[in-house]
């Protein structure tokens, strides 16, 4: 029997996604205004464009959640951008999976001196209910993710020895 669970989350926006939104969002005024007051209408396009640039490209990557969803022995990860662009970025076989505990935990260890890549799917939220897990994987790229225990459960079900909670 296999199971299926779904998990979203949505990830804290941090300063520096505030100032770069700012930033954009003052060069687009200041655009306009100049426009406004020497009357070229190129600068009025190159606002138009501009601000069609921060709607289409900056607000979406400084919008982010993540959805985490476990099927058929795998965790799949998906990034939804400002709610409309839905994207997988990864997914991750249990099999191939070495640990998945939270990252403060002791099992980590024996990583932690290993030349790995990690990749952060973590929401940055520090409640005591968001946890960040660390899933190690082929020994090569350690992954946060932002689990919730019943979630952390069924993975554990499914790979008993490879699952911690401590």
């Amino acid at each position: 029997m296999e199971s299926y669970m779904e998990y979203m989350v949505k990830k804290e926006t941090t300063g520096k996604d505030k100032a770069i939104r700012a930033v954009c969002i003052i060069v687009i005024v200041a655009v306009v205004i100049a426009g406004l007051l020497l009357l070229q209408p190129i600068l009025f396009v190159g606002a138009l464009i501009l601000g069609m640039l921060y709607r289409y490209l900056i607000y979406p990557m400084t919008d982010l959640e993540y959805e985490y969803m476990y099927c058929d022995k795998q965790i799949t990860v998906s990034k939804i951008m400002a709610k409309e662009k839905r994207k997988d970025v990864a997914t991750y076989d249990l099999e191939k999976m070495e640990l998945l505990a939270p990252a403060n935990s002791y099992r980590l260890a024996e990583y932690k001196n290993r030349d790995m890549t990690v990749v952060d799917y973590w929401s940055l939220d520090p409640s005591e209910e968001h946890v960040p897990y660390a899933l190690i994987y082929e020994g090569k790229s350690k992954i946060l993710l932002d689990l919730p225990a019943d979630f952390v459960k069924i993975v554990q079900n499914n790979a008993p020895r490879k699952v911690f909670f401590d």
